[in-house]
């Protein structure tokens, strides 16, 4: 199984600005015969499921079905599942669980399954000696958007992890326990958002009518409320895991859920608390923050320039600082940086650049003093010397460099760095993996589904299609919260209306420390502005992209962090044991 985090490509934005929204279509009402709604009993006090709905044979599925027109029939569109038990041998303990894999309806809230959007799939690990009231569930999404949850599974979260390479791409290859799953603290739910893994529209819809921000986060709000119904984890406190942009769609799903409260659970509880937490994922907060096509600042990716030329040795910043000590001064020479941009030379990124502030400012000493800083901490370019113009100093010709940028220029003689992991260089003449659109189809997660659970879907298996980011929308619904202006590309506002529906919200960010896609200073400025910084901390370590176990330096004190957010009482406690180590950036 070859490893593809569905990266997130800020510059797709711009794209989806024209007009209109993604809001819902208009509700119809299908005259077919559905499966009777699921009707949950009581809970028991075990996490075994419940009998699952019927397989029901259906007319197999083509990858034309994908397609942004693509949609199942009525008579398609089933609920269908098959779940085998296992264990597990972690830190010491052997733990029963029930993996479970199939496919819910999602319907609209208030119409049960005769209003349905759309069939989605997903895999689920459920721990069988806890009582389920009291045991927390959560719910898995990957990002591109495109991204299936296929990945986040084997051998990152999930309990399971491969022993040795499969005889070939189409299987699975054998299987022992995952060390870094973290099923001992939470059920998991790996889900596949429509277009992805199994999941298709169902008729009026189409798939692209749910590949937007607000659309694709209510219909996946109305997947997880139809698996708490199914399942009876109506009690049970819930957290959503967000990959890249899973880490984006997460906070607009917590909002819809904790407004929707339990109205659509089909079990009376006394339990209001909807949602207990979110883990983010390298997420991109605010993509109107990045300077990758936006005429702002680069000043949020300046630490991980000096993280990544320091890992290669090519940073003189640092001397005999500690990592860590090294990352808060390159914050404090990123918010210099982000100040100087709008005093002195945000006008070279113009649509008709002026670059004269800035000529005139780096013939000064402060200013040839910001030139050879830029050089200590990044290695690109040189120290100024009288005569320095742009065909020596990159700095000079593009001040506000973006991170693609970054990756030409740090070594043109070796080759362009990896923007997912700025540690590594990529394959000559090669498409960098964030920018890659083609569609992967994971014969092997199939594979596994069958082996593994015992479920043999008819339906090809899309690992990530890549016809969906090009065409993503991200323009807010109208009559959402605040200004929907501010919501454009940007989910802080619903992180921070989440906490305030919820007080007691457990978030977390975490972070690589050479991630070239989601800087973490980016973060930890974005939640600065929306006035979260003390309460949600953000965790960086020596990783790339969405940090995970074989990419990631010391991945055990990142599952510290997890056992102690997933352990920790309150938000506001959990987030004081992570000051923040920046300063304030000018407005």
């Amino acid at each position: 199984m070859n490893f593809r985090l569905c990266w997130l490509l800020l510059a797709v934005f711009l794209a989806s600005c024209d007009g209109g929204s993604d809001s819902d279509s208009a509700d119809v009402t299908p005259t077919f015969n559905q499966p009777a709604p699921v009707q949950p009993q009581q809970a028991p006090t075990s996490t075994v499921p419940a009998s699952p709905p019927a397989s029901i044979p259906v007319k197999p599925i083509t990858a034309a079905d994908y397609d942004p027109d693509g949609r199942l029939d009525h008579s398609d569109a089933r609920e269908v599942s098959a779940a085998k038990p296992h264990t597990i041998a972690l830190k010491g303990t052997s733990i029963p669980f029930t993996a479970t894999a199939g496919q819910l309806i999602a319907s609209k809230p208030g119409s049960g399954l005769f209003n349905a959007e759309a069939v989605i799939s997903y895999t689920a690990y459920t721990r069988d000696d806890q009582p389920r009231d009291a045991r927390p569930i959560t719910f898995v999404f990957n990002g591109g958007p495109g991204g299936s949850s296929a990945e986040l599974d084997i051998g990152f979260l999930g309990p399971m992890q491969e022993d040795g390479p499969a005889p070939s791409e189409d299987v699975i290859g054998p299987l022992k326990d995952n060390p870094n799953t973290i099923l001992d603290k939470t059920d998991l739910v790996f889900v596949d958002p429509v277009g992805t893994g199994n999941s298709l529209a169902i008729w009026p819809n189409r798939n692209s009518d749910f590949w937007g921000a607000d659309s694709d986060a209510k219909v996946l709000r109305d997947f997880i409320t139809r698996y708490v119904n199914v399942y009876n984890r109506q009690n049970s406190p819930k957290y959503i895991y967000g990959v890249s942009y899973g880490g984006f769609r997460a906070p607009i799903m917590a909002r819809l859920l904790l407004e929707s409260g339990t109205s659509q659970y089909t079990t009376f509880t006394t339990n209001k608390n909807v949602l207990s937490g979110l883990v983010l994922n390298s997420p991109s907060l605010n993509q109107t923050s990045g300077c990758y096509r936006f005429y702002t600042s680069c000043g949020g990716a300046i630490p991980t320039y000096a993280m990544v030329a320091d890992f290669h040795k090519k940073s003189t910043a640092r001397g005999n600082q500690g990592l860590e000590v090294f990352a808060t001064n390159a914050r404090t020479f990123g918010s210099e940086f982000s100040n100087l941009y709008y005093e002195v030379f945000s006008g070279t990124d113009a649509k008709v650049p002026d670059r004269k502030p800035w000529e005139d400012y780096i013939k000064k000493p402060e200013g040839i003093k910001f030139l050879d800083k830029l050089f200590a901490y990044t290695g690109v370019g040189k120290m100024y010397q009288p005569g320095d113009s742009s065909k020596n100093n990159p700095w000079i010709a593009t001040p506000n460099m973006d991170p693609d940028e970054f990756t030409h220029k740090f070594a043109p003689e070796t080759g362009d760095l990896l923007l997912g992991d700025g540690r590594y260089f990529d394959e000559p003449e090669a498409v960098d993996p964030a920018f890659d659109r083609t569609s992967d189809y994971f014969a092997w997660r199939k594979d596994y589904h069958a082996k593994f659970i015992g479920y043999e879907s008819q339906s090809p298996y899309v690992g990530f299609n890549g016809k969906i980011i090009d065409i993503w929308d991200y323009r807010p619904d109208p009559q959402t919260i605040g200004d929907n202006k501010e919501r454009a590309g940007n989910s802080v506002p619903d992180l921070t209306f989440s906490m305030t529906l919820n007080p007691d919200l457990k978030v977390m960010v975490q972070h690589g420390y050479y991630d070239l896609i989601t800087p973490f200073n980016r973060s930890e400025v974005d939640l600065q502005k929306g006035g979260l910084t003390y309460k949600v901390p953000v965790k960086v370590y020596e990783g790339g992209h969405g940090v995970a176990p074989f990419y990631t330096r010391s991945y055990a004190t990142l599952m510290q962090d997890l056992d102690a957010f997933y352990d920790g009482p309150s938000a506001t406690m959990f987030a004081a044991s992570n000051p923040p180590a920046f300063e304030q950036v000018k407005q």
